[in-house]
């Protein structure tokens, strides 16, 4: 049963049949997924500090976005221009994850951006954000300080440090 259709995500509440054969009730909120974009200009990293009011604070985070189309290549160059001004003539996807698969569908995508050109922000209404440059050791840092929080930006710059900087 449908609870909630959403600009962004819908919520239901159904009955699902477990691989155990067992019933239960599940509230689910299907969401069209998202993209988180590592912007990286001159060997830093293009770093968000952007109001939630969801949570009532400021959090460093990545460019991000929920995904309008299904061209998730696409989707992440608007991202990174509508929130940092930004456009990447290099591109690539890294890996993607489910956020929060015990309540929602969502999966996101992490793509590397580089070979920046700066062309004008295009934030949305109600968006308010700052832009900072960050190496990935200030980065590093600020998340191993509790200073950095938001789950995203710690799995892509992690990832990114483990796997991508060798």
């Amino acid at each position: 049963m449908e609870i909630y259709r959403g600009k962004k995500f819908n919520v239901y509440v159904e009955k699902v049949i477990l691989p155990n054969g067992k019933e239960r009730i599940v509230e689910k909120i299907e969401h069209r997924g998202s993209v988180v974009i590592i912007p990286i200009l001159n060997d830093k990293v293009i770093l968000l500090k952007q109001y939630r009011p969801v949570i009532n604070k400021w959090l460093y985070e990545l460019p991000a976005g929920t995904l309008e189309h299904d061209d998730v290549i696409e989707e992440a160059k608007r991202e990174l221009l509508e929130e940092t001004g930004y456009e990447a003539n290099e591109i690539k996807h890294l890996f993607k994850f489910y956020t929060s698969p015990g309540i929602i569908t969502e999966v996101m995508h992490v793509v590397l951006a580089k070979n920046l050109n700066y062309k004008g922000r295009k934030l949305e209404e109600g968006e308010v954000i700052n832009v900072e440059l960050k190496s990935f050791e200030e980065i590093k840092n600020m998340i191993f300080k509790g200073e950095i929080i938001d789950g995203k930006t710690i799995a892509a710059v992690l990832f990114y440090l483990s796997y991508m900087n060798q």
